[in-house]
This record gives C-alpha cells, structure tokens and sequence, in this order.
C-alpha cells in the first residue's frame, strides 16, 4: 500500500501510546515500527481486511514515548531504532544494546547517515574499539543459580546466537538470547541502490525465506509503478512461495527428531528434503531459489518436471509420517515440552508456526491480495508445545502440496511474455507483506527517483524469537535443542 510521508501530532505521550494500543485491541496485527531519518518513528498495522493503517510521531530532542511497556512486541524494534539511530525511547523497561557492542564508537549511528548512490560513495570507516563485543547479559541472581553460556560459536553449520540461561539444577528459570551477532547492515547496504540493484541484495536477506522477501519488493516495485501484474505471474509466484514453504518445513521436521536422538526419522526426512531442494533448483534455478522472483513471467517453466517433484514428495512424505506416527515414544517426548501459551504468544507477537501452534488462525494469506482465489484454511493445533508445532508444520505441508497443484492445473507450459521494467523515476512509500515459512515478514520502502532511501525489514523470524525464550523458561537444560529445533528460527533474519 502507498503512504504518504505524513506524520501525525500527538497532544500527549499517553496518546500515541493509546492509539496504538487501540490497534492491538481490536485485532489489528503489527507489521512494522520504523524509524527514519529526520526523526520520525512509524507504526504500520495490518487491519482484518488487508488494508494498512499508520501512526507516526516526531522524536522531541532525539527522544520518543516507548510502546514496549504496553506493547512488549516492539521492544526489540525500540531497542534497533536506539542502536541505529540514536533516538531514544523513554521509559523503556530495557533498553541495553540490541545490536551495538562495546566496540562501535560512540555517536556512530549508521542509519542516520544520509543515502547517496553508491557509485558516488566514499567508504567510512569508523574508529572501532579494542575491547572485547560481548552485551551485558539479564540474569536470575540467587542461591543456587548458575549462568551457562552456549554460543555465539555453535558444533554445526549454523550461523551465530549467543544463549545465556540462568539454571537451577536442570530447569532453566530463564533465557537471555543474544542474536544479532554478525550485523550486516542489508537495510543500509540498500539504501542509494536501484530497483534492479537491490533485487540480488533482497534476495539473500536469508536462505530460508529468501521467496517472501523478493515477493514484498517486487510487489512494492510494482505498486509504485502502477502494474496490473498478469495473472501467469502471480500464479507463478505463488508456486515459489509454497515450494519455498515445503522446502523450511522438511528441514524443520527433520531436525525436530534429531533433537531427541531420533536420528532414522532425522536421516530419513533430510533426505526428502534434499530430494525436493534439488528438485527446486532444476526447475526454478537456485536450490535456494535465490533469484527466483521476477518482473516477467518464465516463459518456459518445467511444470512437467515439477509434477513429477510434487508426486514424488508426496509419496515419500506419507511414508516418513506414517513412520514417526508410529513411534509413540517420540511423541511423548514432544508433548508438554516448550509450552508457549497463547496468550504470550499475542503479547509478543508470534507469528507464523509459532501462533497457529497455540490453536490461533493466523495467516496473512487470508488476506493477501496475491492469494485471491485460493482457498486458505490455516493448519492449527492447541498445545503450543514441540508436539502442536510439529503437527501444525505437518499439514502445513500437505496444504502447500495441495496449493501447488491447484496452481499446476492453472498453469500452462507456454506463457506469453510480458515485458515490463521498473520506471525509473518511481518516487514513495510502500508497505508489504507476505506469509513466510516463519510467519509473517513485512517490508517497509521508500524510493526517491528510482534510488532506496529507506528500507525497513520485520521478518517472521525477528518476531518469533522473544516468544522462544519464552518457550524455554521451565523447562529442563536438555529440552533445549528440542524447543530450539521446534521453532528453527532464521539467525540472517536478524543479522540482516
């Protein structure tokens, strides 16, 4: 949806405080707090319709009113805004650093810098400090309580997140995770690029959700420019974001038994998943699918060959879940272990897995204009436990094959091209949003002239983590990798 750059006066703290706790109250779900440069702070809400609403407020003497008190889902996002630009939310019940370590210099706020196009651009190089990064920690204090750290550096190919639990024997009282590791600075590597420049940078926010990140941008591109997209692209796009879909929760039901020691079901579902990766990467070019998401139609999509994947996927599918199903042991193992409450869950805003686990149907699908005409009836379970993600990632499977199909026989194996490029002097704002396999990512973007000015990312993973943490707390040390694999959040979601 186009925004204007309006920004809306507030007598009183407690008034913007109300009115966005007034959108909560009613349903409406969040999609992004965004800070910009000239001291302006946004709020983007998603109405039951799909329409957007915004509220927006000025910094005064490079302060604004936290929400986090009221609205805990947006504590992190204070917290980056603080990091990044230096404004402060006042009151914040914990505003240590988020992102900034020890080491940056002081006064070096990165998102504050003026874009220019990068062709033009001096590199700056600030004065880091010569100390050690690592945040100061929250911890349980008391008799008996020890802190055991676990990360950044992980015995596996995984990226960084450093863990800090205060334990008592075996049960965690609680949990300190520490991401943002390896910041990387994608929101201001994108600002000053092109449309066509930043599409490649777009796509490798990260492996695992890479489909709905290049879905919100073109579809940004594409509202500013006022395209009426074909109806073979928009099938065609829906094809990757359910195969991408498959693709997170196989790896994710694979790891799940691995954290138990179940390795024959982990061997067994890796190997569907590579099946169906490799697949992928014959059809749509990228076992990644990297690079997928395009301003025009492929005029010569395999829907043979990925016929063949679906059916083939499907058959082993049914057998691996016939065979865990039967392993009453396993499921025993999952259930009443990390327990997210629903009520949490809509305090802190999970999304995606994470929420319809706790029996809610959420999924902004529903309401996506894209999926108009497909009929989308979110998989649920109650519980909110390993066992209830598990199972909602199961049907969530079989749904994403049925969509794919549904496509297939829409779809045929010759499409016209349509040739359309990006005017180049697209000039506003847009919001969009997709369903990811973590849940719902949102995008925030401005564009003066056909060059980013600003671009803001809220993904699903970023989201879910504080309700992970949560997960945690009262439960033994060992149900760890299993809470953890039962969530397998993206850590490059929050690198970004």
């Amino acid at each position: 949806m186009n925004h204007p750059n309006l920004t809306t006066s507030f007598d009183t703290d407690d008034d913007w405080i109300h009115v966005n706790v007034e959108h909560k109250t009613v349903g409406h779900q969040l999609l992004a707090l965004t800070g910009y440069r000239s001291h302006r702070i946004k709020v983007h809400w998603l109405k039951a319709d799909g329409t957007i609403s915004d509220e927006g407020i000025t910094t005064t003497e490079g302060r604004f009113p936290s929400l986090s008190r009221a609205l805990p889902e947006v504590n992190w996002d204070e917290r980056e805004i603080y990091d990044l630009f230096g404004y402060e939310p006042s009151s914040h019940p914990d505003l240590r650093p988020l992102i900034r370590t020890p080491r940056w210099p002081d006064k070096f706020f990165p998102m504050q810098e003026v874009p220019v196009v990068k062709d033009l651009q001096k590199p700056f190089h600030p004065e880091w400090r010569k100390t050690e990064p690592d945040n100061p920690a929250r911890t349980v204090e008391g008799e008996g309580v020890t802190i055991m750290k676990v990360g950044p550096t992980h015995a596996g190919i995984i990226e960084s997140g450093h863990f800090v639990f205060s334990i008592m024997g075996e049960n965690v009282l609680y949990l300190d995770a520490h991401l943002f590791q390896n910041h990387r600075g994608i929101e201001k590597v994108l600002e000053g690029l092109t449309v066509q420049n930043a599409l490649p940078v777009v796509s490798r926010i990260c492996g695992a959700d890479t489909v709905s990140h290049q879905v919100n941008f073109v579809t940004a591109v594409e509202q500013l420019g006022l395209r009426k997209v074909p109806e073979e692209l928009s099938l065609q796009r829906i094809l990757l974001l359910e195969s991408e879909r498959i693709l997170s929760h196989l790896n994710d039901l694979a790891q799940i038994p691995a954290g138990v020691g179940f390795q024959v079901a982990h061997q067994r579902g890796l190997a569907i998943k590579e099946a169906w990766q490799r697949g992928l990467a014959t059809v749509f070019g990228h076992r990644f699918l990297f690079d997928a998401v395009r301003f025009c139609p492929v005029p010569n999509l395999d829907l043979h060959r990925l016929r063949s994947l679906v059916l083939e996927l499907e058959r082993h599918f049914v057998e691996w879940r016939q065979f865990v199903d039967a392993h009453h042991g396993f499921h025993d193992r999952m259930q009443g272990v990390g327990i997210v409450k629903r009520s949490d869950a809509q305090r802190l805003g999970a999304v995606g897995v994470a929420m319809r686990a706790t029996g809610a149907a959420v999924d902004v699908r529903t309401v996506m204009p894209l999926y108009q005409g497909i009929s989308i009836e979110p998989a649920r379970a109650e519980g909110g436990d390993v066992e209830a993600r598990f199972q909602v990632r199961i049907e969530e499977v079989q749904s994403s094959i049925h969509i794919i199909r549904t496509i297939l026989k829409q779809l045929t194996d010759k499409v016209e091209m349509t040739a359309w490029s990006p005017p180049l002097d697209l000039s506003g704002e847009v919001v969009t949003y997709a369903e990811s396999p973590h849940g719902l990512n949102a995008h925030v973007i401005q564009l003066e002239h056909g060059i980013i000015t600003r671009y803001h990312v809220r993904s699903g993973a970023f989201r879910n983590w504080p309700a992970l943490a949560t997960a945690v707390a009262g439960n033994a040390v060992a149900d760890f990798p299993l809470i953890n694999k039962s969530f397998e959040l993206c850590y490059s979601c929050v690198d970004r």
